[in-house]
């Protein structure tokens, strides 16, 4: 079955072509033209394979739906997770009679918090009251489908409401499973009791895979830093734990047979511990197979191991196949055993051997690492080179013995994780005080032509390099590879569109525009988010950044390196609070900023962080114009200069590109709006970006019947506190026959200048369709 890798590859073509994504299904069939030593067996086992998956994802997808009704308000079920406690905030899953839910309630007190800390544990029978919502959708174009996310594990309802009390909860009679949630709970506790959280974090996701007290510094870093595979439990930590299993069940005097006997029966159960993702569950399965096969002296290629096991897992859970874990696993694994003859046989050096795995496993996961984080560091080989070997000689078997003898001795335990305490803390300071920055390179979303494009490449590479080593012989297939990437790299330079992007900031403002061919990218506010005061025990270890999380991956996943123009309208937070860290994160060429009085202390500390990097900052007004390339012109409407209120100090802009025209208002509020027309300016436009997220004091009937526009975009929080945007507002474009778009329905807004003509779409609609 050496050719069980083309059938794992058409189960995971069938269902991604069952998924609306046919265009795998011509890729298989390119793949096969391009193998021409493949019978016409196999070649008719692998079109069984195909169908048979096709129509069995279509079946399991279609069984994939809710028992719930969505009325219910009482709820009485066992909890699956760790209880989370953040702040104010209490999260877990939750298994009804029905189906699994995630609750995610508000905790009321301290004292409540105290108590839930304290009693409440996972396997607890509970029964409370709340109300079902569902899970948000994909509400950025760059942002994560939730709701999509929750449904691929089966879950389609959150469960809200007042946290439950420690009182409606009770212990009952455990299986087995719920003793290992028990000791793994205890285990993960143990840890985070007895070593700082950005240690105690990190050796959770080593041991355990439990990654959701790591701080956010350190998984960007990781991330950043091509290193976040390092923090997921897989088939090292199976290889490490096999190994120390079986040296200790020998030297207490179990034989070869019986030993590999335990370690096959223990695998499943520390792939229940680390909490069952796909990597794990992969090497897991491939541990036990490998295991059985030498207990039974049956020689079977590794090939066929791999392809099994995929074939397996896809039976047992076909959205496995749509998790980059799963992805990234099997493709790794696979490139290895290709190419394990020629790295293992030709080079006898450990620290070349290194390399030239890490070389191949960061090839073949560039394609999609781009995808879904849309920039490589050329700090990650090294990197790696560096942190695997400590990872896996050092860190990894030092933590694993802790947990092992942490029920002998305490003071052992901590004795035995000493050295990987050292190794992570080492890790955490090369890391955090790298500029994460340098040496990154943002290609963006790559257009999926580019997957059989680069992949290509890779293959021609690697064929290259098992047949001729180090040589000039991967001069060739080096060139294919630069020139895919430096296609890639400059692929705006052939799209002749421009594009407006309302971005989906919750309650603030930002705006994006790229004239075509990428003859000028200009960003008018950056959103922010407002935090109010509250008490020391509310505040959540994880703060929600709309810049980071929202702006910048828009920015990204554009390919958008450098911004020409940061439009700043005024010192709102909610329109320039996201300004710091933009600039911090993404080159700026130039600042705009608003004539007048400067008042708050978050604009002092913007035009600062500006001038500390180099950024021009230009003082605009009213007269101001500027022109690109590409058909677009710019003229600044407001501020006048001597406004004293920061709304009436807002930056209006009156874009013409190609045909289409665009109005920009900030937080403009009714006067402002009628010194604008008193001068007589030039206001008509398509598009009006409602002033002030569509409050009445904004938008004013003169204004809008002055203005002419076909659609009003309204940027705006989903039930923000403020009522934005306005009835009376909404009920002024209506009687006018002007259309209204709205953030916080329809997520990001996209409207695509083409010619004369325009097209919209926005990330809500996407995600349905």
């Amino acid at each position: 079955m050496k050719a069980g890798y083309l059938y794992a590859l058409c189960a995971i073509a069938a269902i991604y072509s069952s998924n609306e994504h046919c265009i795998w299904a011509i890729l298989i069939i390119a793949l096969f033209y391009f193998l021409p030593r493949v019978d016409g067996k196999t070649v008719s086992l692998c079109l069984l394979v195909f169908v048979f998956f096709y129509f069995y994802y279509q079946l399991a997808d279609g069984r994939n739906i809710t028992d719930l009704k969505g009325d219910e308000g009482v709820f009485l079920g066992k909890i699956e997770s760790i209880p989370d406690i953040d702040g104010d905030l209490l999260s877990f899953r939750l298994k009804l009679k029905e189906e699994t839910v995630i609750v995610r309630q508000k905790i009321s007190s301290q004292e409540h918090q105290k108590s839930l800390r304290g009693q409440l544990k996972a396997g607890m029978v509970c029964q409370f009251q709340g109300k079902l919502e569902l899970p948000p959708g994909q509400e950025n174009f760059a942002g994560m489908n939730y709701s999509e996310y929750l449904r691929k594990q089966g879950i389609h309802w959150l469960v809200t409401g007042k946290a439950l009390l420690p009182s409606q909860c009770k212990s009952q009679d455990r299986s087995f499973f719920d003793h290992l949630i028990s000791f793994r709970s205890k285990e993960i506790q143990f840890i985070e009791r007895t070593y700082p959280e950005e240690i105690s974090s990190l050796l959770n996701a080593l041991i355990f895979g439990y990654r959701d007290h790591i701080p956010d510094k350190i998984n960007e870093a990781y991330q950043r830093l091509g290193l976040s595979h390092l923090l997921a439990v897989s088939g090292l930590n199976v290889a490490i734990l096999s190994g120390m299993l079986f040296v200790l069940l020998l030297r207490a005097g179990v034989t070869r047979e019986q030993a590999a006997v335990c370690i096959a029966a223990i695998l499943p159960l520390y792939i229940f511990l680390t909490g069952g993702e796909a990597s794990i569950v992969r090497a897991g399965m491939m541990g036990m197979c490998i295991v059985l096969l030498q207990l039974y002296r049956t020689e079977v290629h590794p090939l066929a191991i791999i392809s099994c096991v995929c074939l397996v897992m896809l039976l047992i859970n076909p959205y496995y196949a749509f998790q980059l874990g799963f992805q990234l696993s099997f493709l790794n694994v696979f490139a290895l055993m290709v190419s394990s003859r020629f790295i293992f046989i030709r080079y006898t050096s450990y620290w070349v051997q290194i390399f030239m795995s890490s070389l191949i496993c960061q090839l073949v996961s560039y394609p999609l690492i781009i995808t879904s984080f849309y920039e490589v560091s050329l700090w990650s080989l090294p990197l790696n080179l560096l942190f695997i070997p400590l990872l896996s000689i050092i860190a990894l078997p030092s933590a694993s013995l802790g947990v092992l003898f942490s029920f002998v001795s305490v003071s052992l335990a901590n004795l035995l994780f000493y050295p990987a305490v050292l190794v992570l803390k080492f890790t955490n300071h090369t890391l955090l005080g790298l500029d994460l920055g340098t040496y990154a390179m943002t290609f963006g979303k790559p257009p999926f032509i580019m997957f059989p494009v680069y992949y290509a490449g890779i293959l021609y590479f690697l064929i290259c390099l098992e047949k001729g080593g180090l040589t000039r012989m991967l001069i060739p297939p080096l060139l294919c590879l630069f020139s895919a990437g430096i296609l890639h790299w400059n692929i705006h330079l052939i799209d002749n569109k421009a594009r407006v992007t309302y971005l989906n900031v919750g309650q603030g403002d930002s705006t994006l525009i790229e004239l075509p061919f990428r003859k000028g990218v200009y960003l008018i506010d950056t959103g922010g988010t407002i935090h109010f005061p509250t008490e020391a025990w509310k505040k959540r270890k994880k703060e929600y950044d709309v810049t980071k999380e929202v702006v910048l991956p828009a920015l990204k996943a554009r390919g958008i390196r450098e911004i020409d123009k940061l439009i700043l309208t005024h010192g709102d937070m909610d329109h320039i609070g996201g300004a710091q860290t933009l600039l911090s994160g993404l080159k700026v060429k130039e600042v705009l900023f608003p004539k007048g009085t400067i008042k708050e202390p978050l604009e002092t500390r913007v035009l600062y962080e500006a001038a500390k990097r180099h950024v021009p900052i230009t003082v605009t007004q009213r007269g101001k114009s500027w022109s690109a390339g590409g058909g677009g012109v710019f003229e600044v409407l407001s501020p006048y200069g001597d406004e004293t209120e920061s709304n009436a100090r807002s930056i209006v802009i009156r874009a013409q590109i190609n045909a289409t025209s665009f109005l920009f208002t900030g937080d403009l509020e009714e006067g402002g709006e009628q010194r604008i027309l008193r001068e007589g300016e030039a206001t008509e436009a398509t598009f009006l970006k409602a002033g002030h997220h569509g409050s009445k004091t904004s938008s004013s009937a003169a204004f809008i019947d002055q203005v002419k526009p076909s659609y009003a975009l309204i940027s705006a929080g989903k039930n923000n506190r403020y009522g934005h945007p306005h009835p009376e507002v909404m009920k002024r474009f209506l009687d006018r026959g002007v259309k209204t778009i709205r953030t916080d329905e329809q997520g990001d807004v996209e409207i695509t200048v083409i010619g004369g003509g325009w097209k919209i779409r926005h990330s809500v609609t996407a995600s349905k369709k």
